[in-house]
């Protein structure tokens, strides 16, 4: 429960900092004379979307010699995001972003004379799962520079809240003999996400835009570093024939690499 309580503590210290920063820096923005008059065409709305690729899991075993392998797990962010000044050097976005969090993807090997002396053949099998949709809230800093007459390339950092409910996966595997009247189960996965439904993440990333005659084109590339393991628990092999079992901690970070395309479109005479 400390460990909890303390991530939800540097959470909110977290986020109160970027808003502080963000509050204490918004007059000299404001004061800022616009640097890019072609930015203030564009619309302070962007909807944006792009595939992301979570980190593997962490597997560390505690006794027994069976291997869990794990594999990066593909997934995608889609959403809205609000610039409040784009036309200057110094920005602030924030926003809401949906993405589908995995639970787990891994790959299952078990030799066949584990299973039964006249098994065909070894057990191979891969298994992926992911939650609900999960709702993010960013609060970003980017600094804009001109590199051409329509191309700008950006730098950004900050922090992102996502809203994650408590749940339990579980994935157990078992086989069975009708001959012998057998049935074992000889794998199994329990995992569960935090308790607290806030989970915070720190962002940095890089990105290029392109304007256009009719709208304004973003790409980029993000890194996504949460304070917390999104997804803990256990796995085990047991049952086997002749392998001892084997016991060990499956911790995914969530961690993740993005790649986030962006468009917003020009504004009508009338707004500018």
């Amino acid at each position: 429960m400390k460990s909890k309580s303390k991530a939800k503590e540097l959470l909110i210290s977290a986020m109160m900092s970027v808003v502080l920063i963000m509050a204490s820096l918004h007059p000299a923005c404001a004061q800022e004379p616009k640097v890019y008059a072609g930015l203030a065409e564009y619309s302070k709305w962007s909807f944006v979307a792009g595939p992301v690729l979570y980190n593997k899991a962490e597997v560390t075993p505690q006794y027994g010699n069976h291997i869990l392998e794990n594999r990066n797990m593909p997934g995608l962010n889609a959403g809205v995001m609000y610039d409040f000044n784009p036309d200057r050097k110094w920005s602030f976005q924030t926003g809401l972003l949906v993405a589908k969090e995995p639970i787990y993807s891994v790959r299952v090997r078990i030799d066949h004379n584990d299973i039964y002396p006249e098994w065909p053949g070894n057990l191979n099998d891969k298994f992926k799962a992911y939650a609900i949709y999960t709702f993010s809230f960013p609060l970003l800093l980017r600094l804009n520079v001109q590199t051409g007459d329509h191309s700008y390339a950006s730098f950004l950092t900050g922090l992102k809240a996502m809203y994650f409910p408590n749940g339990q996966q579980e994935l157990p595997w078992a086989i069975s003999s009708d001959e012998l009247a057998d049935y074992r189960e000889i794998y199994g996965l329990k995992l569960e996400s935090p308790e607290n439904t806030m989970q915070g993440s720190f962002l940095i990333g890089t990105g290029y835009s392109l304007a256009r005659k009719k709208v304004l084109l973003k790409a980029s590339l993000i890194y996504v570093m949460n304070f917390q393991n999104t997804i803990t628990g256990e796995y085990q092999f047991a049952n086997l024939f002749t392998s001892p079992d084997t016991r060990g901690y499956y911790n995914l970070s969530g961690n993740y690499l993005g790649l986030l395309f962006a468009v917003s479109f020009k504004k009508k005479s009338d707004e500018r």
